[in-house]
Order: C-alpha cells, then sequence, then structure tokens
C-alpha cells in the first residue's frame, strides 16, 4: 500500500468543530492487508505437521478462527487508513474518533465514517482593546514568614529516642511491609491525633479521611530537640537570625510576585479567548468535565461549578495552541530538557509552563489593554 492516501477514497466534511472522514479502502489494499495478517500467522501460529510458514491457509484460518480473522483485517484497515487520512488532511482529533462501518465484503471491499472534533478556526487580532484587571500588588504577611520559619527550625532539630508515648509535637516512625513513614502526634491533624499515645514496638491503626483503615509498626518515638533561633540561622549558612529571616522574607514575597504575574497572564488570555469567542467543542467539553468530576466522587452537585472552570480552561488552552503555532512561540524541545534537568522537573511540565507564559506576555505586550 502506498504511504500517500489516494484522496479520492476518502470525504471530508466540516462543521465548525465537527469533522467527518468517509474512507472507502479499494480492494487491492484489503488483499495487501489479509496477506500480511497471513503471513504474520503463518510464523506465530502452530500447525502440528507443518513447518512454521508451511501450513495450508485454510488449516491456519481454522485454527485462529476465520471470523477472527477478518475482524483484526478490518480494525487493523480502519486503524491504518484513518490513521493516513488525518495525517494526508492535517486533521488533529480532540476527541476519540467514533468509528462506523458502512461496508466490508471480505477480501474485496472496505468503506467507514470516522467523526470526530478539532479546534475551532478564528483570527487572530493585529489590534485589539482588552480589559484586563490587574492583580492585586503582591505582599508578604509576618505570619507566613513566621511559618516557615518554624518549619525550618524543625527542619534543623535534632530526634532524641524515648520509651515513653508519643505526646504533642513527638515525632513517630511507623513502617508497614518495607516502607517507614514519618509522622507528627498533634491534635491538629486527623492522622496526627491518632499517633498521640503510640509507643515504640506497638503497631497502631491509622484510618485516613476516605475511612480507610490500615495496620501499622510504630518503630520509633523522638522528641523534637529544636534548635534556638542564632542557632538555626547558623544552620543555614546565615549569621544572625534576622538575617535568616529577611532571606525568608524576600523569598516569599519572589513567589507571591510570581502568582501575581501568572495571574495576570491568565486574566490576559481569558479576556482575549472571551474578545475572540473562542467556542470549546461540546464532546471536548463533556470528556474533560467527566474526567475533573472523577475528583468529587461524592459532590455530584458541582458539576456546575466544575463545567464552568473547565470551560474556561480549555478555551485558554485553544488560544495558547493558535498563538504559539503562528506566532513561533512554542519552546525549542533542547531548551526544554535543560531547564527540566536544572530544575528537576518532567518536560511535559516545563514545555507546558513554557508556553503559558511566552503566549501570555505575547498578549500583554501586542494589545492594548486597559485597566
Amino acid at each position: 500500500m502506498p504511504n500517500a492516501v489516494p484522496t479520492e477514497n476518502i470525504q471530508v466534511k466540516r462543521e465548525g468543530t465537527q469533522v467527518s472522514l468517509e474512507i472507502r479502502v479499494p480492494k487491492e489494499a484489503v488483499r495487501q492487508k489479509e496477506e500480511e495478517l497471513l503471513r504474520v500467522l503463518a510464523q506465530e501460529l502452530h500447525v502440528p505437521g507443518f513447518r512454521p510458514g508451511k501450513a495450508p491457509r485454510d488449516l491456519l484460518l481454522r485454527r485462529y478462527g476465520v471470523e477472527n480473522f477478518w475482524e483484526e483485517v478490518r480494525e487493523n484497515l480502519i486503524q491504518d487508513w484513518l490513521d493516513r487520512a488525518l495525517k494526508e488532511f492535517s486533521l488533529h482529533p480532540l476527541t476519540t474518533p467514533k468509528v462506523k462501518t458502512l461496508e466490508f465484503v471480505k477480501g474485496e471491499s472496505l468503506a467507514f465514517q470516522a467523526e470526530f472534533e478539532v479546534l475551532p478556526e478564528f483570527t487572530l487580532p493585529t489590534d485589539l482593546q482588552l480589559t484586563v484587571e490587574e492583580p492585586p500588588a503582591a505582599e508578604v504577611r509576618e505570619e507566613e514568614v513566621e511559618a516557615v520559619l518554624a518549619d525550618l527550625r524543625r527542619e534543623a532539630a535534632t530526634l532524641e529516642p524515648k520509651d515513653a508515648p508519643a505526646e504533642e509535637g513527638d515525632v513517630v516512625h511507623i513502617r508497614r511491609g518495607e516502607h517507614v513513614w514519618e509522622g507528627t502526634a498533634t491534635n491538629a491533624r486527623p492522622l496526627g491525633r491518632q499517633l498521640l499515645g503510640a509507643k515504640a514496638g506497638t503497631r497502631v491503626i491509622l484510618t485516613d479521611e476516605e475511612g480507610h483503615a490500615e495496620e501499622f509498626e510504630v518503630v520509633g518515638v523522638y522528641r523534637l530537640i529544636l534548635p534556638s533561633p542564632e542557632e538555626t540561622a547558623r544552620h543555614y549558612g546565615k549569621e544572625t537570625w534576622e538575617e535568616l529571616k529577611e532571606e525568608v522574607r524576600r523569598e516569599l514575597l519572589a513567589r507571591a510576585e510570581a502568582r501575581r504575574r501568572d495571574e495576570l497572564r491568565r486574566r490576559a488570555l481569558d479576556a482575549l479567548a472571551e474578545a475572540l469567542n473562542i467556542p470549546v467543542p461540546a464532546g471536548f467539553l463533556a470528556e474533560a468535565v467527566e474526567e475533573e468530576m472523577k475528583k468529587f466522587p461524592k459532590n455530584p452537585e458541582v458539576r456546575a461549578e466544575v463545567e464552568k472552570a473547565v470551560a474556561r480552561r480549555l478555551r485558554r488552552e485553544i488560544l495558547i495552541h493558535r498563538l504559539s503555532e503562528e506566532k513561533g512561540l512554542t519552546p525549542d524541545p533542547e531548551e526544554v530538557r535543560r531547564i527540566a534537568a536544572a530544575e528537576g522537573e518532567d518536560e511535559e511540565i516545563v514545555h507546558n509552563r513554557l508556553l503559558f507564559e511566552r503566549t501570555a506576555d505575547w498578549v500583554l505586550e501586542n494589545l492594548r489593554r486597559s485597566q
């Protein structure tokens, strides 16, 4: 079968985001696939009395199952011709193609239909007034700084084994199988409350918020010996507690500013998507909502809000895809690999983050906006 698909065998119909393909596979392609699968069967299927590849066709089919064989021929042809048609016409399904066999004559012909949704078509403006509300200025509350400093002191603390039952603030090591976990005995958290009173060498049953219970061995109970503020500062390479506090404050402010910038980017993309009235294909939206609702198995009443949030996200993703292609903003794979390696992140996460940042920044820089 040639690599190029004979376009006269394919009819393409498109209405908005809905695409329908009708494909008629020529007789020679059906015969070729039939012979191809027969050769595979001849090598893989053992027929008593015959060497591999030498068994007669009728015996092979009888042993494998005639109907099974022709079903495999049909499925292979559909997959091959659908893939080639999508490539030939540069179609990128958003939803899983729904395939319907229109005609199948064994060894003679195959006709089938495939329906799916694709990205909507729209024109990017060269000049557009957008209303984008600026997020509040980044700020850091004193309690946030104190919370981080408390965590740093705890990370620099030493553990002193104790034979007595776990009390508030004690660290408890528990084991199940070959895995060991560390928990804190505390009334502040549900699992922490269950660790209060635990003693090394005993067993404890812990129940999570879903009601699942597991038994663990308590392998150690430890008193947490916190360093002084000055000792903590020196542990992290700072001369004074105040110097450590200022570094924490600067880091938190930088993170807050990064979140503020990302929120501004989201608002800019959402404003442009709304101005362009970008449609979200119904089937694509339905599939995404169903996937998101798996996170809320006991809260079906949130469906309307989930659908609204998912539609906004998908509209933004459609815009990002179009902008990145048209404006040449797609990150270079080598750059993605380098950043992912440096940050210890998944390459797909880095790729998507760069796409988001660059397309949003293009919107902010190139379209006039009012605040």
